[in-house]
């Protein structure tokens, strides 16, 4: 009999007017954002974004975690500035574009990704990210490192034994 009593309790006329404004907020938002949508269609939205050509697309797959999003990265004067979804991929896009659409169109549609994978261009570009094989050279914790190349890298892992018996 205590526990259906817990749950009747009444609802103050404060919480009736924050509950009443939120879900007025959200319908009135929802029907705003619909209708900005249809006129973007009906007028042909163009977008003067100077990156929407295909010749600044460069289509790729987003690292960043195991889920391998499909990804499109802006690139200009050769260098990455913007990475978006994939719009001809399920995981960025639903539904998808049809792969008959050609690139030029598709370089104007956007799928969505992660702020994770919004995060790509800030650890390609990050000045402390590792772009060489490094070996450690001192004991351990001593923070010495040594620039190895990949072949020895391999060599060395894959031999196993003793790799820093000179430490």
């Amino acid at each position: 009999m205590g526990a259906t009593k817990k749950f009747q309790q009444p609802i103050s006329r404060r919480d009736f007017f924050k509950s009443s404004a939120l879900l007025g907020g959200s319908g009135l938002l929802a029907e705003t954002l619909a209708s900005c949508t249809t006129v973007q269609q009906a007028e042909g939205w163009q977008n003067a974004y100077d990156l929407d050509s295909a010749e600044h697309v460069l289509y790729s797959v987003c690292l960043q975690c195991h889920t391998d999003c499909p990804i499109k990265v802006r690139i200009q004067n050769g260098v990455a500035v913007k990475m978006d979804g994939n719009p001809y991929g399920m995981q960025t896009m639903n539904p998808a574009i049809p792969y008959q659409t050609d690139l030029a169109s598709s370089a104007k549609i956007d799928g969505g990704i992660c702020p994770k994978g919004q995060a790509g261009l800030q650890s390609l570009y990050d000045p402390y990210r590792l772009t060489k094989v490094l070996k450690r050279s001192g004991k351990r914790g001593e923070n010495k490192w040594q620039v190895i190349s990949f072949d020895q890298a391999i060599r060395e892992i894959v031999s196993g034994g003793k790799l820093f018996s000179h430490v």
